[in-house]
């Protein structure tokens, strides 16, 4: 493994070592069970693996804000980006997203009667793309390094179904990866990147054969 890159985690997993609440623990049950059907939802659900594998002591709200930080696209209504034209960095957009995500996912702790912790602890969502606070940089690095992870095949079919060009598509898959704040988390995502853009040429290849 090369130097700085940090031990993928299991799916699912929780640190053995690291005791959490009984309301995070059914908190958490529930929010894996809403983000089962969303179509991206196994890269929500590695964005809450990869949040601990980056910080193992992270907030319990903070790992439940990244296990349903892209929940609002669930929900009509939403901001949309044009991926042939508009920039993946597009300021308008990604604030709307992440502060729609924000008000989704609170609203939906408070219908499951969670805390204020919860509640109020899930709101670095709004940061989710940018970073900013440290909050903000731990989401953004687990959002990242899960998207590169998982969303190969995703990014392929923009490609396939020419919602973006080729180009395009890697540019997807680089801002992911540069735009990562957190020092320590870099080297994951570059690792994973590497990765990423080899299993994209290689399933538009397969698609094409």
């Amino acid at each position: 493994m090369p130097d700085g890159v940090i031990v993928t985690p299991a799916p699912g997993a929780l640190p053995a070592d690291r005791a959490f609440s009984d309301e995070f623990l059914e908190l958490r049950r529930l929010a894996l069970e809403w983000i089962g059907p969303y179509y991206d939802g196994v890269h929500l659900s590695r964005a809450g693996d990869w949040l601990l594998a980056v910080e193992p002591e992270a907030p319990e709200p903070l790992v439940l804000a990244a296990l349903m930080h892209d929940m609002e696209r669930s929900i009509r209504g939403g901001p949309i980006l044009d991926k042939g034209r508009q920039a993946w960095d597009d300021v308008d957009y990604n604030r709307a997203h992440c502060d729609r995500s924000a008000a989704v996912v609170a609203g939906w702790l408070v219908g499951k009667g969670a805390s204020a912790r919860f509640v109020e602890g899930v709101l670095p969502i709004r940061e989710h793309e940018f970073g900013g606070s440290p909050e903000g940089d731990l989401m953004q690095a687990a959002d990242s390094i899960s998207f590169l992870e998982v969303n190969g095949q995703l990014v392929a079919g923009w490609v396939l179904d020419g919602s973006c060009s080729l180009e395009k598509g890697r540019e997807k898959l680089r801002w992911m990866c540069e735009r990562v704040r957190l020092d320590h988390a870099r080297a994951t995502a570059r690792d994973r990147l590497e990765a990423v853009l080899a299993e994209l040429d290689q399933r538009l290849a397969e698609a094409a054969s």
